[in-house]
């Protein structure tokens, strides 16, 4: 498409997106609508992110400033869903959030995320915004089949079953907020969010597949195999440090397996609790094993990460669950083989190696450690299955900014009706 063109014959749209987390945030959610954020940006339109601080809302990050064309602007709200969702300032509320909304006057909201505060700030308000609004969903990771509420209050875990009860109670309503947007995107039909709009028989339902960084499709990125005897064997894994990406599994089987000259890489974005956690655990584990070295990444720069993908050997996820996995992509276009457990995409990824618990994880990475064969074996695979995925940043931008026209353009028909 020809951008410039087309900007000619529309007028530019103010978009405001609410999403948890963003740059310089390295997480999924923040990448994913980074770089749409910014492409529509660079397309003519005003880009409003309004976003929140991390670690709870306490780093230290300036209130208001511009990246790559687009305008973010910070709250500071501590989470912990479903118990907890509050601000740590006069500006971090759900009033101001809703009078920034209207305040931006936007043509289009997008609301990235239900289970937080960007989705359920604005429950009892959405009728009250006027422009056309999209819930961007990343999956749902506390929906479950079973909520075991009777069985904790047995074991007097009071708060536990709290917990279960509200996620219980905020997915049993939850199809009644999502029908009252004009799009709602999922991350791939196999998404738990797709699966459960379709059972609620929601009907604004549309797939966008995740883009991967422009850079992974540069020819330094694609991995070069080596099998000379005595190399060291690096193992990484991409991900936010916490409960659901089950570094702590990983850290384990690692320490069990039978391998000697090796790494085991993470890369999150900030320190937090579990991250302190896995510092010692690591400590514990590793003590007497020389051969072996585990590296706890923070606060990494993007060329940084692009870097440990260009040097590790193979990607490793520990994940309890995932829908898209931007990370698995990214792996798979770096011809990396993968190991991981059974969830989100890595199923579908050709030559992935999947684990069902510790002990296979820990049989996995010894098998591709010992195996130069396996290990090329099963990264060429991956790369030839992520080259059928039509990847590129610039398609995904070109489908939503069709679409958030689209919405545009009906939206002033029926008010003109």
């Amino acid at each position: 498409m020809d951008t410039k063109k087309e900007m000619k014959k529309t007028r530019p749209m103010r978009v405001f997106i609410a999403v948890p987390s963003y740059w310089p945030s390295q997480d999924g959610v923040a990448n994913i609508t980074g770089y749409l954020a910014e492409g529509l940006a660079r397309r003519g339109h005003e880009i409003l992110v309004f976003t929140s601080a991390g670690n709870g809302g306490l780093q230290e990050l300036p209130y208001q400033e511009r990246h790559e064309g687009v305008l973010i602007e910070r709250m500071r709200v501590f989470v912990r869903w479903p118990l907890v969702l509050r601000g740590r300032d006069r500006k971090s509320t759900k009033r101001f959030y809703r009078r920034r909304i209207a305040s931006f006057a936007p043509d289009v909201l997008i609301v990235v995320c239900s289970q937080t505060w960007t989705m359920d700030w604005l429950h009892s308000g959405l009728d009250k915004i006027k422009c056309p609004k999209v819930f961007y969903s990343h999956g749902y990771s506390n929906l479950k089949e079973t909520y075991h509420i009777g069985e904790m209050l047995r074991k007097r875990n009071v708060l536990g079953a709290a917990e279960q009860y509200l996620c219980k109670r905020y997915y049993k309503n939850l199809y009644h907020d999502i029908s009252k947007y004009d799009l709602a995107i999922y991350l791939s039909k196999q998404s738990n969010a797709a699966e459960y709009a379709r059972e609620h028989m929601l009907t604004n339902g549309k797939v966008l597949e995740n883009a991967i960084d422009d850079a992974f499709f540069s020819g330094d990125m694609k991995h070069e195999y080596s099998s000379e005897p005595g190399n060291k064997i690096r193992f990484l894994f991409v991900a936010n440090y916490g409960e659901n990406k089950n570094q702590e599994m990983l850290i384990r089987a690692y320490a069990k397996a039978g391998i000697d000259k090796s790494e085991l890489i993470f890369a999150g974005f900030e320190k937090n609790p579990y991250y302190e956690k896995l510092e010692k655990l690591s400590e514990e584990c590793l003590k007497d094993q020389e051969k072996k070295k585990i590296v706890l990444n923070a606060h990494l720069k993007r060329e940084e990460i692009l870097d440990l993908y260009r040097t590790a050997d193979v990607f490793v996820c520990s994940s309890k669950s995932e829908t898209w996995s931007i990370v698995a992509h990214e792996a798979a276009a770096a011809a990396m083989p993968i190991i991981s457990t059974d969830v989100g995409v890595y199923g579908e990824i050709e030559g992935a190696f999947i684990v069902q618990n510790e002990e296979e994880m820990q049989e996995a990475m010894e098998k591709l450690y010992y195996s130069f064969e396996e290990r090329k074996r099963r990264g060429e695979a991956a790369y030839r299955w992520l080259c059928t995925k039509g990847c590129r940043i610039e398609d995904k931008v070109d489908w939503l900014e069709k679409e958030l026209l689209a919405l545009r353009e009906r939206r002033k028909e029926v008010g003109e009706n």
